[in-house]
């Protein structure tokens, strides 16, 4: 007994040295079976890796085209909404008669007779939605300056220039705008659109429900030709807007033909 505990080296019969090959045998089978990975999902991890990298190439900026036919109408309905806008806020020294009517809103001398909404009418009865939907003619404005401002800021060139009716109405490469911020002003164009038209067919529809009460006195050529046509215009140019506006932002969530090739 003595001897035994004393015994200067271990006792061969406690040693299991079957013990720690089999973790290290049964550990390492996971990476055998990792590394033989089938090619399905090699090319699965692959596709996955390069939408990431497309995701982060994403987020630098998106490629815009600005079609003339939407700048040309903001360029010259902008300062329109301006104008109008201006008339409304600044009632009743806009009006005939005030202070500011002169020469600046004299042609809506005219046009308060036409639509009563912008006349004594809706003045002298408090009427609310004059400057309600004036209100929001001012928060369309801001967005489209916006809109405006980044296009400008990038320095594209060749705004105007097309080939044919296509590039007119779509753009082209040549007026392609691309940075950080053009996918933010396209989102509040689009927005601001989708503003301008409903709160034009929300006009049309007050006149509509309400019995024609601001319009109902003119003549059929009076209101085709000073009201129809001109109303009409903010709504048939915003529908080309959402349009355009809408396809494109489509193309880009879903993965433009060209990505779809390669």
């Amino acid at each position: 007994m003595v001897s035994t505990r004393h015994h200067p080296r271990p006792f061969p019969e406690t040693p299991t040295p079957t013990t720690p090959s089999q973790p290290k045998s049964s550990s390492s089978s996971p990476r055998d079976v990792s590394t033989s990975v089938s090619p399905t999902s090699q090319n699965r991890g692959v596709t996955q890796s390069s939408g990431v990298r497309q995701k982060a190439s994403a987020v630098g900026g998106i490629s815009h085209r600005v079609p003339p036919l939407l700048l040309g109408w903001l360029l010259v309905s902008l300062p329109l909404v301006v104008w109008d806008t201006g008339y409304i806020f600044l009632r009743p020294h806009s009006m005939p008669g005030g202070k500011f009517h002169s020469p600046i809103w004299k042609p809506y001398a005219l046009y308060g007779t036409v639509d009563y909404v912008y006349g004594w009418p809706a003045w002298n009865n408090h009427v609310g939605f004059s400057a309600a939907q004036a209100s929001l003619n001012a928060v369309e404005t801001a967005m489209y300056i916006y809109y405006l401002r980044v296009l400008f800021n990038h320095g594209a060139k060749n705004f105007f220039v097309f080939q044919n009716l296509d590039e007119f109405i779509k753009g082209s490469d040549e007026s392609a705008i691309t940075g950080p911020d053009v996918a933010m002003a396209v989102l509040v164009l689009f927005s601001a659109a989708v503003m301008t038209l409903s709160k034009t067919i929300l006009y049309w529809f007050n006149e509509y429900f309400g019995g024609f009460a601001n319009i109902g006195h003119n003549t059929p050529w009076n209101l085709v030709l000073l009201w129809i046509i001109p109303n009409g215009l903010w709504i048939v140019l915003p529908i080309y807007m959402i349009y355009v506006l809408g396809e494109e932002m489509l193309a880009l969530m879903q993965g433009s033909a060209y990505n779809k090739a390669k």
